[in-house]
C-alpha cells in the first residue's frame, strides 16, 4: 500500500510539473464545446412564398453572422437569421452562413440548400413551348398509337 502511494505522489507531481511548464510556454488550449441546435434544413419554397433561414449556435455566443449566396457575401445579411421576401427562382440556390467570435475567429460555416419552384399554368401566348415542340409531340404520339394498334390487330 505503501508503495503504490508513493507511485501515486510521483505521478501527481510530474502531472502538476508539466501542467506547470506548458502553462508557462503557453501550450495549454481550451476546447470550445458547440453544436448547431437548430437549422434550417434544404428548403424548398413556392415562388411568392418568404424564405426564412434560422441557424442557431448552442455552446459560443457568436458576434458577427455573415450570410452568403452563391459564394457571394449578401450586403446588410449579419444576423442569424436570413429572410427572403417574396422569393423568385432566381433566388435558388446554395445560402451559407459564417459564424465569427469577437476576435474576427470563425466558429462555424454552414451551407442551406434552398430551391424556388414556380409551378404557375403558362399563360396564352406563352412562348415557353414552341407550337411546332407541341405538334411533334402530338404527332409521335399519334406514330406510337398506330403502331401499337397495328401490333394488336396482328395478334
Amino acid at each position: 500500500m505503501r508503495r503504490f502511494i508513493k507511485i501515486l505522489t510521483v505521478l501527481l507531481a510530474l502531472l502538476a510539473a508539466t501542467t506547470a511548464w506548458a502553462l508557462a510556454e503557453g501550450t495549454v488550449s481550451t476546447t470550445v464545446l458547440m453544436r448547431v441546435s437548430r437549422m434550417t434544413q434544404n428548403a424548398v419554397v413556392n415562388a411568392g412564398e418568404d424564405l426564412s433561414i434560422e441557424i442557431n449556435v448552442d455552446g459560443v455566443s457568436p458576434s458577427k453572422y455573415q450570410w452568403y449566396f452563391n459564394d457571394e457575401p449578401i450586403e446588410g445579411a449579419n444576423q442569424k437569421v436570413y429572410n427572403v421576401v417574396n422569393a423568385s427562382v432566381e433566388d435558388t440556390g446554395v445560402y451559407r452562413m459564417d459564424a465569427f467570435d469577437d476576435a474576427g475567429k470563425m466558429l462555424v460555416s454552414i451551407d442551406v440548400s434552398v430551391r424556388v419552384v414556380d409551378d404557375r399554368v403558362p399563360q396564352s401566348g406563352d412562348s415557353s413551348m414552341p407550337v411546332g415542340f407541341a405538334f411533334a409531340g402530338l404527332a409521335a404520339c399519334g406514330a406510337l398509337l398506330v403502331i401499337l394498334l397495328r401490333r394488336r390487330a396482328m395478334a
